[in-house]
């Protein structure tokens, strides 16, 4: 489902406030939601395990993240009211950071990562091919830059959905193959585990949320802008991609 579909089933922020659905239901129609029937995974999926398209994706999720999420989730802890919801975003910041381990920095294991998988694309040092990172980079400061800090929260929310979903993707790619293995994969293996430990974060994070008035509004309209700016990231690496190969 794209993101025009899931913008044609969600209350917008100016009808009637308690017709809003609870933050409940943004994780449950975020999760119905398969990231694998994006046309860049199902082509990924159909042929062999191809390394330069698991390159560009990682290049440009590092272009689009390693330089802003640690500070855009650290400046929403300072900003929410509820430390129930401060101490459930403080968690996630530590495992960003390592949880006190600095060779465990996601920012870190993911450069490795993508470095390791550089020698699979011919034009690895070619910025031209990161414009999907930067729109990303763009675009996805919006939630975080809104007055009411719960735009930031429910983009968060299908943040950590999505992510989920892309990452056993890539995970279901990765172990196809036997070029990429070791420590290159740690930020893969890391992101796996946490959501094996932790799969109802967002749930979680969704129950100490407004329930209604123009938080719970603003919640919504922060979920519905990061996950079609997600959904429109993957759009962009697949167009990338396909211009590569002309």
């Amino acid at each position: 489902m794209g993101a025009s579909q899931v913008w044609a089933q969600v209350p917008r922020a100016s009808e009637v406030v308690e017709t809003v659905p609870p933050p409940e239901e943004i994780v449950s129609r975020y999760k119905r939601i398969e990231v694998a029937d994006h046309p860049f995974f199902i082509t990924l999926a159909q042929g062999p395990v191809d390394l330069e398209a698991v390159y560009l994706l990682m290049a440009n999720l590092q272009q689009g993240t390693s330089g802003s999420f640690i500070n855009r989730l650290a400046t929403t802890v300072a900003r929410v009211d509820d430390r129930r919801v401060a101490s459930l975003l403080a968690k996630q910041l530590s495992y960003e950071l390592g949880a006190g381990d600095f060779a465990q920095i996601h920012s870190v294991l993911l450069e490795r990562f993508v470095t390791a998988l550089s020698p699979w694309c011919a034009r690895a040092d070619d910025e031209a091919l990161l414009g999907a990172g930067r729109r990303l980079a763009r675009e996805g400061a919006r939630p975080y830059l809104a007055s009411d800090p719960c735009e930031a929260l429910g983009a968060l929310m299908v943040g950590e959905i999505f992510g989920e979903k892309m990452e056993a993707c890539l995970a279901h790619e990765m172990r196809r193959q036997l070029l990429v293995t070791g420590d290159a994969l740690r930020w893969l293996e890391i992101h796996e585990t946490i959501g094996a430990r932790h799969p109802h974060a967002a749930n979680q994070l969704a129950l100490h949320l407004p329930r209604g008035g123009p938080s719970l509004s603003a919640t919504w309209r922060g979920a519905i802008d990061q996950w079609g700016t997600l959904w429109r990231f993957l759009d962009d690496v697949n167009e990338m991609l396909i211009a590569m190969r002309g």
